[in-house]
């Protein structure tokens, strides 16, 4: 047996080989030196913004558990060291071999990545470029990133063999199968694949009658709810987002060129194309509180979404990875010079008065408007002005006079084009 290679160098650290105890990798770069065999009732713990980096064409094996918790400005990153040689073919340059899991034990803990990216990775066992799960259902995939894997079946990651983990609210784009599922492979599986971007990946079969689509299932029940499966491109002569996929399991998704299913839709999610987040949503994408917050098949929602905003309000979920908040009701751009603003009660329950001064005129087109925690407007408010005062009174209903949730919400004055924002807690 072979036992695992730990020298501190610094900010790095060597990792190679079977490792038989608990481990907990804090180092700036955990540097791969050997395939790494995690063995049966072993944890490894991955801190937030470590770098895995693989130094040639190995793997870690899980037989016990691995918990990779990253944050949402402070991501863990699993990748190659030379991804620059990483090329759409059969080589092992600038690639590594993947994270697989084996029919591990349910008497270890339930492995779990949240916030991490996994790119550059390689399989040549057929399935699962980035991750291959076989007979697991004890693992949760959580607000990741999966770019740039290829495999033949499953370019980012594959389900075999009666798996059913968690695999929620991330983020696949650019990765590729060289046969089908370019991210996603499913067979005698019953994944939940929920509230996940899958845009632009790519099955590299030239085959016009191959019968693919970027997720393939095969005798598998995925549980696909609040996706966006849109940009996915196939040579199949009859293009599909999805093969092989049952109705009663596929709900309120925004799947490009439709599929049966309740709630589903087929309209360009429209994102925003720029920063960080370019597959965050546009303030008028058709995905905004399209899907569920009730799944059939019992679900526990993360709090947060990818790029850390809160990920359900009202009762309402947004369809894909990311939940869209608003814009604009926090510009102080233009803010307004001189004033006084306030509301009290502060919290309130159940009406609140909102009221003003300035030192500037007060014109007619004087307003204050009530926005939710994502932004979306809730109430123009009524208001009386007295001089260089004004004030108007919220009773905790919107423009069609029904009662919204308790929360946190903003009131927005606005003087011309003068604006300031101020925060204040409906409470019930």
């Amino acid at each position: 047996m072979k036992f695992p290679i730990n020298k501190i160098h610094r900010s790095s650290i060597e990792v190679g080989g079977n490792i038989i105890v608990d481990e907990f990798w804090s180092a700036d770069t955990v540097k791969i030196v050997a395939d790494v065999v995690i063995e049966n009732g072993v944890t490894v713990s991955i801190d937030s913004g470590v770098k895995v980096e693989f130094q040639d064409y190995y793997s870690i094996d899980v037989n016990g558990a691995i918990i990779a918790n990253g944050e949402a400005d402070d991501l863990i990153h699993f990748t190659s060291e030379f991804p620059e040689a990483f090329m759409l073919d059969y080589s092992e340059y600038g690639a590594w071999n993947g994270i697989k899991f084996n029919n591990v034990s349910t008497t270890n803990n339930t492995s779990k990545f949240e916030y991490c990216i996994f790119e550059y990775s390689k399989s040549f066992t057929e399935y699962g470029g980035a991750i291959q799960v076989y007979g697991v259902s004890d693992l949760e995939i959580t607000n990741c990133i999966f770019r740039n894997n290829i495999a033949d079946y499953g370019g980012a990651i594959s389900f075999e063999y009666h798996s059913a983990p968690k695999i929620y609210g991330n983020l696949f784009e650019n990765n590729y199968a060289f046969i089908s599922g370019s991210p996603i492979y499913c067979s005698y599986s019953y994944p939940r694949i929920t509230n996940n971007t899958i845009v632009s990946n790519y099955v590299l079969n030239g085959e016009t009658f191959h019968e693919t689509a970027a997720i393939q299932t095969y005798i598998s029940k995925p549980q696909i709810a609040n996706n966006i499966i849109w940009g996915n491109e196939t040579s199949f002569y009859d293009p599909h987002q999805l093969m092989n996929c049952k109705a009663f399991y596929t709900i309120y998704n925004d799947i490009e060129f439709g599929h049966d299913g309740k709630g589903n839709i087929n309209e360009e999610p429209l994102f925003t194309g720029s920063g960080a987040h370019q597959y965050s949503l546009e303030a008028d994408s058709p995905c905004i509180e399209s899907g569920t917050y009730f799944l059939p098949f019992g679900y526990d929602l993360p709090e947060f979404d990818l790029a850390g905003n809160v990920r359900t309000y009202n009762d309402s979920i947004d369809i894909g990875a990311y939940e869209w908040n608003g814009v604009g009701i926090e510009n102080y751009e233009f803010a307004i010079a001189n004033y006084r603003i306030s509301n009290y009660p502060n919290p309130f329950n159940p009406t609140t008065t909102i009221s003003f001064s300035l030192t500037t005129e007060i014109t007619e087109n004087t307003e204050i408007i009530i926005y939710n925690l994502k932004g979306q407007k809730v109430k123009n408010l009524p208001i009386t002005l007295s001089g260089d005062e004004g004030a108007g009174i919220w009773n905790g209903t919107d423009n069609s006079g029904q009662s919204v949730s308790s929360g946190i919400y903003f009131y927005k004055l606005g003087v011309g084009d003068l604006q300031q924002v101020n925060k204040m807690i409906l409470l019930k």
